[in-house]
């Protein structure tokens, strides 16, 4: 899928009061909303909320710098086949705001945060508040699409609030990374209620700090590209770093963290991962959501767990869309 469209797609950002359900000290989350060009905004059928992984700031979605242009932003090619697609920065990410505490920052914590953010977009898309050259547009199907950690946030924001009628997890597996678990983390695997409450000291004893900031050389870290990807790539991926969810980031690790969650899911899901994924086998994914009667599962080739920076990524950006506008 190629953006062929000769009005380049503009992002609106927008700013959301969460202060009703977020700790202290976090008053606002960010967001940016890209519509359609104008010849296609009237035949949008679906809003696609993003939410991006560990050490990603909302611009993973939208990696630019001059030297590629458009070429590498999976926002902007979304758009540009007719979907309204909105990015999100959870608490302590990016630029939004950061607790006083980072270790309030839970995943059921950020989830909830995130839900009501969706919400408030939702509901200002619906009443045409947030572009003055867009109108109200009151039909859109909501889509919940999460990278990585962010899918586990986007699936127990399901679970806790229902705010999607389908899901697109990409880079997920609720299998975590056991490989990569020390002795002490192992003995919560499958047993999310004791993991939940050992969860900071956990934390603290990984990542010295709830929301630690990881060298940007790992942005190149063969667990998360394949291949060599193009330095403009690599540059614009170390432009959308962000601080870490370190209690996110370790649940997603932890096999059966959210096994309980992912159980309640029955709204259809997307399932995408790179061949050469941190996910582990692909294709058992899918046994992980057994509530959910309409699943599909896309194994992106060539790829890592980062995909938008895969030289393949537009096979994955298209089917995504696809599958968003046939549901």
């Amino acid at each position: 899928m190629t953006n062929t469209s000769t009005t380049p797609i503009t992002a609106v950002r927008v700013d959301v009061d969460v202060r009703d359900v977020a700790p202290v000290g976090v008053e606002r989350i960010v967001g940016d909303v890209f519509f359609p060009t104008s010849h296609m905004l009237g035949e949008a059928r679906a809003v696609v909320v993003c939410l991006p992984g560990g050490g990603m700031s909302r611009r993973y979605f939208d990696l630019r710098t001059p030297d590629v242009g458009d070429s590498y932003s999976m926002a902007r090619h979304l758009a540009s086949a007719g979907l309204v697609v909105v990015t999100v920065d959870p608490p302590g990410v990016g630029e939004s705001d950061r607790p006083i505490d980072g270790y309030t920052l839970m995943p059921r914590v950020v989830a909830d945060v995130a839900a009501l953010a969706t919400h408030e977009i939702l509901d200002r898309l619906r009443k045409g508040s947030i572009d003055p050259n867009v109108g109200p547009l009151e039909n859109l199907l909501p889509v919940g699409l999460g990278h990585s950690a962010g899918a586990l946030l986007i699936v127990v924001q399901q679970a806790r609030s229902r705010c999607y009628d389908a899901l697109v997890l990409l880079g997920f597996s609720g299998e975590g990374l056991i490989d990569f678990l020390t002795e002490d983390e192992r003995r919560y695997v499958n047993d999310p209620a004791r993991l939940r409450s050992a969860l900071t000291a956990l934390t603290k004893e990984r990542f010295g700090g709830p929301l630690p900031t990881r060298p940007s050389s790992d942005s190149s870290s063969s667990l998360l590209v394949h291949g060599v990807p193009p330095e403009t790539a690599m540059e614009a991926i170390r432009e959308a770093t962000s601080p870490l969810l370190g209690l996110v980031g370790l649940t997603s690790m932890v096999p059966g963290s959210i096994r309980e969650e992912l159980e309640t899911i029955d709204a259809p899901v997307f399932l995408g991962v790179g061949e050469f994924d941190i996910t582990g086998r692909a294709h058992r994914i899918p046994e992980e959501l057994p509530t959910s009667r309409d699943i599909t599962m896309f194994v992106l080739p060539d790829a890592g767990h980062n995909h938008n920076v895969a030289d393949t990524r537009e096979l994955l950006w298209g089917r995504t869309a696809r599958w968003i506008q046939a549901l």
